[in-house]
């Protein structure tokens, strides 16, 4: 799933459930307070109708009325005969046989258990998509027990719920609507820097390490922006590096093989020579030192220019030493017959290999060998051109 998408439905999900719990919460108290203020509300009535049952039959008996079991069903029947056709809905029981109602529906949610409840108590009922409320007490007159119940249609605290629960889903839809859009659009704005991210590494994992992003904001994505451009720099210097290490192991190859011609000419050549000759001890002798000598100097040129190339771990040293002795002893090794070699160099004292500066100097008598001088001389001339002690 797309990071824009995931952005997208995490944050409905998030409105959802914020939207759900406050909806809740307000519609629940609402409800509430209207059922505290509706049972405060009958509780009252009830009250009142429990005592004015009560006082007319005190009264009746203070004026000296006889109130047997069967007067006073006919009392309790004419005191609430008007009644009959008010919303006021009451039933009225003695000894818990029904003898005025004006509630056709009372058979239906009264319970025998409500004649044992104590004043005070009510109790809610559903019948036919209808709620009641009903507050049950009794009174004592003449060891008759007479029960009165107040029956209240408390519907419309339902409904009105409902009705808010309805009008609370649409707005909840029309806001979440409204919501994805401008969400979609902000994910939209806030991806595509990741996008951008995304593409510009592509392109590196490609081959295309110059590649850049441009930092544009300065929060956590611009900071990303940063680090990715770091990282494309230190890649670009890491390639770099290992492209510049992998052209001086090839030139460290093809010097290798060139400083190998020269000795290994002579080495092929004086073994060739006493191989396919017979020689007298003298030159024999001088064929073998020359032998040895250039594979001693091949040897230890090999290990240089490993050092030089820091194939082998260990650092180059340097010496100081006498430059035109190691001029001298350097041109009388290198053979350049028909050519004579002439040495023309300043006292001084140098520093570096002399293993190296060796490779140096045979190269440049080599070179000058095969230009063919007209003259038949080669010379070697050394200048002091800087002064300072060593």
């Amino acid at each position: 799933m797309k990071f824009g998408l995931k952005l997208v439905l995490y944050i409905i999900v998030i409105i959802t459930c914020i939207l759900s719990f406050s909806r809740y919460f307000i519609i629940r108290q609402s409800f509430t307070n209207s059922m505290k203020k509706r049972v405060s509300q009958n509780e009252n009535n009830h009250i009142t109708q429990k005592y004015y049952l009560e006082s007319n039959i005190i009264k009746n008996i203070q004026d000296g009325k006889e109130m047997t079991a069967k007067e006073l069903i006919e009392y309790v029947k004419s005191l609430y005969s008007y009644l009959d056709n008010s919303s006021e809905k009451v039933a009225l029981y003695i000894n818990k046989e029904l003898v005025f109602s004006n509630f056709d529906k009372i058979d239906d949610i009264w319970s025998a258990e409500m004649f044992k409840q104590e004043p005070a108590f009510y109790n809610i009922c559903k019948f036919q998509n209808n709620w009641y409320m009903i507050f049950p007490s009794h009174l004592t007159v003449n060891g008759e027990i007479i029960y009165i119940a107040n029956i209240y249609d408390i519907t419309d605290i339902y409904d009105e719920r409902d009705r808010q629960i309805k009008d609370v889903i649409f707005a909840d839809f029309v806001i979440l609507g409204v919501a994805s859009i401008f969400i979609t659009i902000l994910s939209s704005f806030l991806v595509k820097p990741i996008k951008t991210l995304n593409v510009k590494a592509k392109k590196i994992a490609s081959g295309e390490f110059n590649t850049r992003v441009l930092v544009q904001s300065k929060d956590e994505i611009g900071e990303l922006a940063k680090s990715f451009n770091t990282m494309s720099e230190e890649i670009e210097g890491k390639i770099n590096s290992l492209n510049l290490s992998i052209k001086q192991k090839n030139d460290f190859i093809n010097s290798f093989t060139h400083e190998l011609k020269t000795p290994m000419t002579s080495i092929i050549g004086y073994s060739d020579m006493l191989r396919l000759k017979k020689c007298n001890e003298e030159v024999t002798k001088k064929a073998l030192n020359y032998i040895y000598s250039e594979a001693k100097r091949l040897e230890i040129l090999s290990h240089r220019l490993m050092d030089l190339m820091s194939l082998s771990g260990k650092e180059i040293t340097l010496d100081k030493f006498e430059a035109k002795d190691f001029l001298n002893k350097v041109s009388q090794k290198v053979v350049v017959e028909p050519l004579d070699i002439k040495l023309f160099a300043e006292a001084s004292v140098i520093v570096g290999d002399k293993t190296l500066l060796e490779v140096v100097i045979r190269n440049l008598i080599e070179n000058a060998k095969k230009a063919e001088p007209k003259d038949g001389l080669i010379v070697i001339r050394g200048k002091v051109l800087d002064s300072r002690q060593l």
